[in-house]
């Protein structure tokens, strides 16, 4: 009898065990976009699509400038309205990270734009999490 109630408990561990991995892994940081782009002298504008999977709520865009310097802006969107943006005037390499914010499972469309006398080389990532991350 004892034997049974020791296989039950440790049937019941491994599959929180499993459930709370399959969990983990579903849910840890992961980028779901990956825009490279070297702008050149005028306006430019790309606009790229991204889906927040089931189970995940945050995002985070992460814009590194690796050189150049220009006016840029970058924005998250769905159907007609902004849910979050961002600008800044760049003359050098820097990173911007806007931060863990709070965006619903589904398709989203990201737009970076620059505009300036000069050129500029950018990489945007919108990384998604979701849990207890």
């Amino acid at each position: 009898m004892a034997s049974r109630a020791v296989i039950a408990a440790i049937v019941v561990v491994v599959v929180v065990v499993a459930v709370f991995g399959v969990y983990a892994a579903w849910t840890y940081p992961r980028p779901v976009l990956n825009i490279s782009q070297s702008f050149t002298v005028g306006a430019d504008v790309t606009t790229q699509s991204f889906t927040v999977p089931a189970f995940d709520g945050s995002v985070d865009v992460k814009v590194t400038i690796q050189s150049g310097g220009a006016l840029w802006s970058a924005d998250i969107a769905s159907d007609n309205s902004t849910l979050w943006s961002h600008s800044a005037a760049q003359g050098s390499s820097t990173t911007y990270d806007s931060g863990w914010m709070s965006l619903s499972p589904g398709t989203y469309n990201f737009t970076f734009r620059s505009l300036g006398a000069g050129s500029l080389q950018a990489t945007a990532v919108v990384s998604a999490k979701g849990g207890f991350w």
